[in-house]
């Protein structure tokens, strides 16, 4: 925290919203500063209040909420008692909002040109012409290709890390002295948040520029923020310099919340301290501290009075137990008996190394090739091909899980659903136990379907709006003939594996939370005892703490029925953590496949080891190096000759340019797909970033 004089000040601060329930109180008594050139961090689950907190800031709360009490000051001027026109000339001069969607907050009818030069137009701060080279050096300085030519395109045309980056741009044109960055990589592969995370690290210590930077990713504010603040049900529950509080949370939620995700340090295959319960209701809090259903080391006052926030060492904490135990914090208790519910378990039989000769293959992928043809805006010209899978071989082995991994538009989906008969592929077979399945047709694919289930990205969208929980699950049953009392028991028995219970039964999509849906999709897809499921980027959409539920139960499940799991994401932590194998794709590629821990101890890919490199970890004091990756992935649509890699590698040579690298097996379960294997024998012809120094 800074000195007396911050440059903004939010004391005391109280929200409240109008809702068909009544009056709620869901922002309740924030308080915090950030001083110049500061970067503050707000974690924290969703509903939490992170979003209606910097909302208020800028006095742009939505319909039917209001600030009730407290103040903001930003250089000494109380905004809450600011008039319109007042703000209207703070906005976007001197503090500035990045929003999470930079798909909805850019206007799809205006070129990315007249929107980043918007605020020195709006603020009368330079003429047209004087605006557009502005912006020009601006969107250069974020590292966007051909920025000249970028101004004069839409943002449908820009990839999510190029439209993000438009945004910053936007943000900062006008040199405000505060920006505030809601969830700005939430929705970006690891290597565009690598990006962003760098250009925010520069933009903060070169400028000066404050930051307030909102994420669920305690890996991203760890690289970022001097400050962090944990919010949970509305308040602020621990606040403190960033390495302390990391180091030494105090707070049960804070502790539970780094417990949560998974990293390198994890070993596979344990189950992730995973928070119990869910967060409360948007503004329905229970009585005392509101953490206490959740909390494994509540007492009889933690469930009728709700803590004052205390200084407590190096941080502030709201937390009767933290507060009684002084500096020793909750680290004493970690091994008690209240704790022993969400301490981690050690990795089971599974995970330990199987010998090749017993492991049968349940499913194998020969030299598979799957293009999509877009036809061309122009008349008469051909349609345009896209390269989604090309020449790509894999095997997945039974009761194992096979994770795949990498950038948007390297194919992973179109890979599970050729895996799962959605889609034919051109060429190539895929055997399924046995059988090559890509020309299966009629009864014979409804039966295969009883095998392979998938489980959707969105649990929001991939369920029936208007169907009841136990209609949804059992969907699947009616299709292959059950009926009567069996099918009663199996949804019953479904819903209790999944941790629903028969109380969900009768409910709609709407009425149950994140992670809720998400456990609805994942009985739907054991509903049938399949041998296979295809899980693409089921966590996405979930909040860290929920994430981990998740990944729990799918863990829990294998190893009960001995299922075959092919995982789908982009985030190497999650992968790593569930996966017995890995296979990393770039553009329709298979370019690195191996053992899990061995491909992530000792990659192989120059690809393989900036994904790694570019994972968000919790830092409490330097962290490793980050290899940046450089502009954009090629199109899909016109690949690079030779290596398509060689565009974006540091270690590209000619060879790389003319010839197209092999998928060859190194030794007996690695094989890579590059000209110069084993990254840690060459030199780097790029620089790499100091994750923290």
């Amino acid at each position: 925290m800074s000195g007396s004089d911050p440059l903004l000040l939010v004391d005391d601060l109280h929200i409240g919203v109008d809702t068909a329930g009544g009056w709620r109180e869901v922002v309740r008594g924030v308080s915090f500063r950030v001083g110049s050139g500061e970067a503050l961090g707000l974690v924290g689950e969703s509903g939490s209040g992170k979003t209606m907190t910097v909302s208020a800031i800028m006095c742009l709360l939505p319909n039917g909420a209001q600030a009730t009490d407290g103040t903001v000051k930003f250089k000494g001027e109380d905004l809450r008692r600011a008039s319109t026109r007042r703000l209207a000339e703070i906005r976007g001069k001197e503090i500035s909002m990045v929003r999470q969607d930079s798909l909805i907050s850019l206007n799809p009818l205006m070129r990315i040109g007249v929107q980043v030069r918007e605020p020195l137009r709006l603020h009368r701060m330079a003429d047209r012409r004087s605006a557009s080279s502005l912006a020009e050096q601006g969107l250069r300085r974020l590292g966007l290709p051909d920025p000249v030519r970028a101004m004069h395109r839409y943002p449908h045309e820009f990839s999510g890390g190029m439209r993000q980056r438009a945004m910053i741009g936007t943000a900062l044109i006008a040199s405000p002295s505060l920006v505030i960055a809601d969830e700005p990589t939430t929705a970006l592969d690891a290597t565009v948040q690598a990006q962003i995370i760098d250009i925010w690290g520069r933009l903060n210590q070169e400028l000066g520029v404050a930051l307030i930077l909102v994420s669920h990713d305690l890996g991203v504010v760890s690289e970022l923020c001097d400050t962090l603040a944990v919010m949970y049900a509305g308040r602020i529950v621990e606040i403190g310099p960033t390495p302390v509080l990391l180091a030494h949370a105090r707070h049960p939620y804070t502790r539970a919340l780094i417990a949560s995700m998974p990293s390198t340090a994890t070993p596979r295959g344990t189950r992730l301290k995973a928070i119990p319960g869910e967060p409360p209701a948007f503004g329905a809090f229970p009585a005392g501290c509101p953490f206490h259903p959740r909390c494994p080391y509540a007492r009889d006052d933690c469930r009728s009075v709700e803590p004052t926030s205390v200084v407590v060492g190096e941080t502030q904490v709201a937390c009767w137990v933290a507060q009684e135990r002084g500096a020793a914090g909750i680290e004493s208790l970690e091994e008690s008996e209240a704790a022993a519910e969400v301490r981690a378990i050690e990795p089971t039989e599974r995970d330990a190394a199987t010998p090749a000769q017993s492991r049968e293959e349940i499913l194998g992928l020969h030299q598979v090739t799957r293009h999509y043809l877009i036809p061309n805006r122009w008349p008469f010209l051909p349609p345009t091909r896209v390269h989604a899978l090309d020449d790509v071989s894999l095997a997945v082995y039974r009761g194992e899980t096979l994770g795949v991994a990498g950038e948007s538009g390297c194919g992973k989906s179109t890979l599970a659903r050729c895996v799962l008969r959605l889609i034919d592929v051109d060429s190539g077979s895929i055997v399924f136990r046995g059988q090559d399945i890509t020309k299966t047709r009629g009864e014979e694919l409804r039966h295969l379907r009883k095998h392979m289930q998938l489980v959707f990205q969105d649990p929001y969208g991939s369920l029936n709006p208007r169907a009841r929980v136990r209609d949804i699950v059992g969907e699947p049953l009616i299709s292959h003939g059950v009926s009567g009392e069996a099918y009663n028991r199996r949804v019953a028995e479904v819903l209790e594996l999944v941790g629903l219970g028969g109380g969900c039964g009768g409910d709609l999509p709407h009425q149950l939370s994140g992670g809720q849906r998400q456990r609805v999709g994942i009985a739907r897809a054991i509903a049938l005892n399949p041998e296979l499921i295809v899980a693409d980027e089921p966590i996405s959409a979930l909040d860290v703490s929920i994430q981990a539920q998740v990944l729990n139960l799918l863990g829990d499940l294998q190893r009960e029925f001995h299922l075959t799991l092919i995982f789908i994401s982009h985030d190497l932590r999650v992968v790593r953590h569930l996966s017995t194998n890995i296979a990393i794709m770039f553009l329709g590629k298979v370019v690195e496949y191996g053992p899990s821990e061995e491909l992530c101890a000792r990659p192989m890919h120059p690809y393989t080891a900036a994904l790694l490199s570019c994972v968000p970890e919790i830092t409490e004091g330097p962290g490793g190096r980050r290899i940046v990756l450089p502009g954009e992935p090629p199109s899909p649509s016109s690949p690079p000759s030779g290596c398509r890699f060689r565009t974006r590698c540091p270690y590209a040579d000619t060879i790389c340019e003319e010839v197209i690298p092999e998928l060859r097996q190194l030794d007996e379960r690695r094989w890579v797909a590059c000209h110069f294997p084993d990254v840690s024998n060459l030199t780097m012809k790029a620089p790499v970033i100091d994750r923290k120094e």
